[in-house]
């Protein structure tokens, strides 16, 4: 700190100090939520240190200061001291030395209202959105969104009883030909959104509510001419879901979903149609798909178009860069693909099950066991994938057919019944151990499990058997 002599322009000489920096003062202010001691020049007017104090105590709170996204409300807030205890705020035109703040003072950082003019509106329409978007909070573009999903897939449900029920079978020609405008136009809006708006979900939900339509256009169109004809119908699906991902250009989840289930169920058109017995079709399927659960994991998945940076763009680090937005797509997409995998496996073996369960009308007790194997297996397949939405596409179609075989074993035997509540109950109360009691680490319970998942996998092909008859063939030869 620099000092100079400063003589009396009167001639009487004296010498003083002037210090090139500003006193200060140390003092504490609190905000909402922190408190934080700062040290202040005295002389400097508290209006002009207000806004650093705001953003200081942003800071501390892990409030973003340079959002945009501040709330309507808080634009006509104003920022005031006040002493800790009092009501007065401290003059905005004033210096802390001229309003007393002395060494080690406690103050108050508060927002108050501000005066301002009503709005004025020239639009009703808008006038009316700003206040319905006031008076319900959680109304938001989210909840439109979900909201404008729900009635996409539910309008799509009724093209599709429209399509199927014998009441409108009059009038099927002209359901038909306004159907498959109907589909079009769900693709085109597809493509739209995504080619043009960069809206992935509106494009995916859009192209997804497609196939519905084009399935239930398809049984109207080949049911009278065999199985043949409704397994080539099948595999124009699985090329119609690859047909709308090129298109479209997002949502390879559901069509890779889709067609999975679609050529699985070519295949067992196809063989029932060459020959093949109903209840043999469908336990083999249920086998094979219930199985190839299990090699999901070892395939090697191929991400689904990732976005990738055109090389030579600005902030493009050379050819062998590797963007973390890119990497990020990569996992996702292949994220997606397995789950997409699971889902469609997990449902075509769900369905060949409940083929098993109602092609004799009543479920035989080979028939239950086979399906109470098939959803524990599919259940024991959950722990093995690491993401919610890969378990999901195992429990979801797992939980399904364990309902499933349930209700249809009331209308059984009185044992039947019996044994289809037993199984509610130790489910209940498998997943209440698996979710309170044992924690994600017990080996004990790891091993468990490993032990069920081998024995239930190696007990579905004995199972097969006995549902297809094998066994009695082999004791009346």
């Amino acid at each position: 700190m620099g000092t100079g002599p400063m003589t009396d322009p009167r001639g009487r000489g004296h010498a003083a100090t002037i210090s090139p920096v500003p006193e200060r003062v140390r003092v504490s202010f609190l905000s909402s939520r922190t408190q934080v001691d700062v040290s202040l020049p005295l002389d400097v007017p508290i209006a002009g240190l207000t806004p650093e104090l705001v953003k200081v105590a942003r800071l501390r709170d892990g409030v973003n200061t340079d959002s945009l996204d501040e709330p309507a409300e808080a634009r006509h807030d104003v920022w005031v001291l006040t002493r800790h205890g009092g009501t007065a705020a401290l003059p905005a035109d004033r210096t802390l030395r001229q309003a007393g703040v002395a060494e080690g003072d406690l103050l108050r950082l508060t927002a108050e209202r501000a005066l301002c003019a009503p709005t004025l509106y020239d639009d009703v329409v808008d006038a009316a959105a700003r206040l319905n978007k006031t008076g319900s909070a959680a109304w938001d573009w989210r909840a439109a969104r979900v909201m404008t999903f729900a009635g996409v897939y539910l309008g799509t449900a009724v093209w599709v009883y429209f399509l199927l029920s014998p009441i409108f079978a009059p009038h099927r020609a002209v359901l038909l030909g306004l159907a498959v405008v109907t589909a079009l136009m769900l693709a085109g809006t597809a493509a739209l959104a995504y080619r043009s708006h960069h809206q992935s979900d509106v494009g995916a939900a859009l192209g997804w509510a497609t196939l519905p339509v084009a399935a239930a256009v398809g049984w109207l169109a080949l049911r009278g001419w065999g199985g043949y004809a409704l397994a080539s119908g099948c595999t124009a699906l699985v090329l119609l879901a690859g047909a709308l991902f090129r298109v479209i250009g997002t949502g390879h989840w559901g069509y890779l979903s889709a067609g999975v289930i679609s050529g699985f169920a070519a295949l067992a058109l196809a063989a029932h149609t060459a020959g093949a017995g109903i209840g043999v079709t469908a336990s083999l399927l249920a086998v094979f798909t219930t199985l190839g659960c299990r090699l999901v994991p070892r395939l090697p998945v191929r991400f689904a178009r990732a976005a990738r940076r055109r090389r030579g763009t600005e902030g493009d680090g050379g050819p062998g860069a590797v963007d973390e937005q890119d990497v990020w797509s990569r996992s996702r997409s292949e994220t997606l693909t397995r789950s997409a995998l699971y889902t469609g496996l997990a449902v075509t073996a769900a369905l060949g099950v409940a083929v098993v369960l109602t092609a004799r009308g009543t479920p035989a007790w080979s028939d239950l066991a086979f399906a109470w194997t098939c959803a524990a297996a599919l259940g024991c397949y959950v722990q093995r994938p690491g993401t919610a939405l890969e378990r999901a596409g195992l429990a979801v179609p797992a939980g399904g057919l364990t309902a499933l075989s349930c209700v249809l074993a009331q209308g059984g035997s009185r044992l039947q019944a019996l044994a289809g509540w037993v199984i509610v109950l130790t489910l209940i109360a498998g997943l209440s151990v698996l979710g309170i009691r044992a924690h994600p680490g017990s080996q004990r319970l790891k091993t468990m499990l490993d032990y069920s998942t081998y024995l239930l996998t190696a007990a579905l092909i004995p199972l097969a058997l006995w549902v297809i008859g094998a066994y009695d063939r082999l004791s009346g030869a």
